[in-house]
């Protein structure tokens, strides 16, 4: 009898746990059964969103429902305090976890003690702000780690350990400010790294040291001044390195398949071997390149160049953008008649200050097949001077001052070509208008491009945060836009405008005029009539001026100060007015 009443006495004791418990479970807690939720889904492929948990509140899992066949497992705009470790026991053929914006804080060994078949984790776009020690460790199989879009600002010297078949690091866009000594040893198989957008001043020499298969290195958008030249010695299949948008000044590098440093402040740059180089927008007066031999590609778009020499000996090179910088010729101190580049296929000279160009600047490149003098200072151009383009296909020179062009014979001398931009020019409406039908009737699309006004400037000042994507080898043109135009539409907008002062009939006699009045010495744009013709303006000008004045004084609607002036200057070229004189006869007498 005394034994029963214990027992009951224990038992209401712990009636209130227990039901405070289950209370709890009922009301905070929820239950998932995987089977239930993704019966709608593949059986390889499942997708949650919309959770919520938390350390107080965790998700439970119906840890009794397997799903073994379960091979990726997406979790995306949630709320969860921390990671569903039990997930690895529910589905313990798990191959791909992503948990996408899920507001995940923190991350602990013991999340993925039994995560040993797990081969891509995705944590993108969540709260993480450290990665502590051997968090990792127990991914064997872990091929691929996304921890990119979060706060990180700290990672423990030994994050990555255990993880030798890791092939791809993604870390762009947190807060990283420093790299521990050592951290990326373990990574012995890592091929590509991204650690974009941080704010990461300085790359040691033994920062990638044992990572030497690494062959893609993304460090765009950090805060570097200053990059050691040995800082990637040791990484002989490097393939990718992206520089771009950084503090950088001076670069020394050895070899490299595609460098991408554009946007930064760079002024000068030496490297040993590369096959294409975009250093677009930044402060290049030269640039050394050891073997030239190798190179293919160059974008030194918005730079300071005003020659060609450096170029000199780049026999494979195929395409080149020069364009918005300071060339005034392509005469070079070792060739000065001819551009000395024979594999060439696409050349953009946009934006520079050509003014004249002949026949044998062009005579070695038989294989190009893109020229764009566009926006240069050219106001005469002849046709023969591009016989040697027999392969030419696009040809563009609007924004210049031409006012005449022999078309036809340049269209005759180039059977491929399909593209001409001509607009922005000094042309004769009627010159213009049979221009136009001839390049239609031939088939010629024409092009019209919409130039920024900062684009015409010969300087460097493009914004300094360049966005060229790193697996992209951007043309020259980008800063250009294209679209078809309707030429009936622009004959008639400049018919209308021209109506009132356009006189047809003498067009070549203003032609021939415009020849022979030749250049000023004011602009290279300038011609002598307009010279003379901003004369007589501002002379007008004057006279309306001082007329203007005349009429003030004489309602007597200018100030006190500027009549007092104009009545002292009156008084001394005027006799003294009549009624005055008794006044001053007065005051003499007095």
């Amino acid at each position: 009898m005394t034994l029963n009443t214990s027992r009951q006495r224990e038992f209401l004791l712990l009636l209130p746990i227990l039901i405070t418990t289950l209370t709890c479970l009922s009301a905070g807690a929820l239950q998932l059964d995987l089977k239930d939720t993704c019966s709608g889904s593949s059986l390889y492929y499942c997708t949650l969103t919309n959770l919520t948990s938390s350390f107080e509140e965790p998700l439970v899992w119906n840890t009794k429902s397997t799903t073994e066949q379960l091979n990726e497992l997406l979790i995306y705009n949630s709320v969860m305090g921390r990671l569903p470790s039990a997930i690895f026991e529910i589905a313990p053929k798990l191959h791909t976890l992503i948990m996408h914006n899920c507001a995940l804080n923190n991350i602990m060994p013991m999340d993925f003690e039994k995560a040993s078949q797990l081969h891509k984790l995705v944590l993108q776009r969540n709260r993480l702000f450290i990665i502590p020690e051997r968090v990792f460790a127990g991914l064997f199989a872990l091929e691929e780690l996304y921890l990119s879009h979060n706060t990180i600002h700290m990672i423990h010297r030994y994050a990555f350990v255990r993880l030798q078949r890791l092939k791809y690091l993604d870390l762009q866009e947190n807060g990283i400010r420093t790299l521990p000594e050592g951290v990326f040893e373990d990574l012995i198989n890592v091929e590509h790294i991204d650690l974009s957008y941080n704010e990461l001043e300085v790359i040691n020499a033994n920062t990638f040291l044992k990572n030497l298969k690494l062959n893609t290195l993304l460090l765009s958008g950090n805060n570097f001044s200053v990059f050691e030249p040995n800082s990637l010695m040791n990484l002989n299949h490097l393939h990718i390195l992206d520089l771009s948008n950084t503090y950088l000044e001076e670069l020394q590098l050895q070899s490299v398949d595609l460098l991408l440093v554009q946007g930064s402040k760079l002024k000068r740059c030496t490297i040993d071997s590369v096959i294409k180089l975009n250093a677009a927008n930044n402060a290049l007066k030269n640039i050394t390149i050891h073997d030239k031999l190798a190179v293919r590609e160059l974008e030194l778009h918005g730079n300071l160049f005003e020659t060609l020499d450096d170029l000199v000996g780049m026999l494979n090179l195929q395409k080149l953008d020069i364009s918005k910088n300071q060339l005034t010729s392509l005469k070079t101190s070792h060739s000065p008649l001819y551009l000395p580049l024979p594999n060439l296929i696409s050349l953009n000279l946009a934006s520079n200050r050509l003014q004249n160009l002949t026949s044998d600047n062009f005579v070695f490149l038989l294989k190009l097949k893109s020229l764009d003098l566009a926006f240069n200072h050219l106001i005469r151009l002849d046709s023969s001077s591009f016989q040697p383009l027999i392969n030419l296909e696009k040809f563009y020179i609007e924004g210049n001052r031409l006012f005449e062009f022999n078309y036809a014979e340049f269209k005759d001398s180039h059977t491929f070509l399909r593209e001409v931009g001509i607009f922005e020019n000094d042309w004769e409406f009627r010159y213009l208008k049979h221009m136009l039908n001839y390049f239609r009737n031939h088939g010629i699309h024409l092009p019209m491009r919409f130039t920024p006004a900062d684009s015409l400037s010969s300087t460097s000042s493009a914004s300094f945060r360049d966005t060229t994507d790193a697996s992209v080898f951007k043309s020259p043109s980008t800063s250009n836009v294209h679209r078809d135009i309707d030429e009936v539409d622009i004959l008639n907008d400049m018919n209308r405008a021209r109506q009132s002062s356009a006189h047809f009939d003498t067009h070549v006699e203003c032609s021939h005029q415009a020849s022979l009045t030749g250049v000023s010495g004011i602009h290279p744009y300038w011609t002598t009539r307009d010279v003379l013709a901003l004369i007589t303006l501002i002379v007008v000008l004057v006279i309306l001026i001082l007329q203007f004045f005349r009429i003030l004084q004489e309602e007597q609607c200018l100030p006190s100060w500027c009549r007092c002036c104009l009545d002292l200057s009156s008084r001394e070229t005027e006799p003294l007015h009549p009624r005055h004189r008794p006044l001053v006869e007065d005051t003499t007498n007095v």
